[in-house]
């Protein structure tokens, strides 16, 4: 987890699992957090594809301008496959 990592032209919480997916608990504690102190949260889920990481699925939580930034932008530490289901 880092704390006010500049993405595009926001200040976010970047989090990246361990495994899969972040667990609940932790991400219900982000995104309380993210809330309480007016910070997007941005966070990754790694995609399997025949039981192997592939690409991550990016999601953006927080004002609605960035939720809508990180479904339509493409960043290049992102497999564009992985945005399909954003």
């Amino acid at each position: 987890m880092v704390f006010d990592r500049p993405w595009k032209n926001w200040k976010v919480i970047t989090a990246f699992p361990t495994g899969e997916e972040i667990p609940a608990e932790t991400l219900e504690w982000l995104m309380n957090y993210a809330r309480e102190n007016a910070t997007p949260l941005l966070f990754y889920s790694h995609m399997k594809v025949n039981d192997t990481f592939g690409s991550v699925k990016r999601t953006g939580y927080g004002p609605p301008a960035f939720v809508h930034e990180v479904k339509t932008q493409i960043d290049p530490t992102v497999d564009i496959l992985s945005l399909a289901g954003q």
